[in-house]
């Protein structure tokens, strides 16, 4: 696995298939995510890993987004 990950890798690993749902999950547990090319979720290994285990990143601004 990259440090980036993609929608499909998301959406594998949580077990969502519809964006919706993922979207919701990842906002749920505040990991932080963008729109990559033709508009899929992505975000970074270590944006899940602070989510999880609490550390916070030094660029953090307290929304959803990167």
């Amino acid at each position: 696995m990259s440090a980036l990950l993609t929608e499909e890798e998301l959406k594998k690993w949580t077990g969502f298939e519809q964006r919706q749902k993922l979207e919701s999950f990842l906002r749920e547990n505040k990991i932080k995510f963008t729109y990559g090319k033709g508009n899929k979720l992505i975000t970074t290994a270590e944006a899940v890993n602070q989510a999880f285990i609490g550390t916070k990143a030094a660029n953090d601004k307290g929304d959803d987004f990167f």
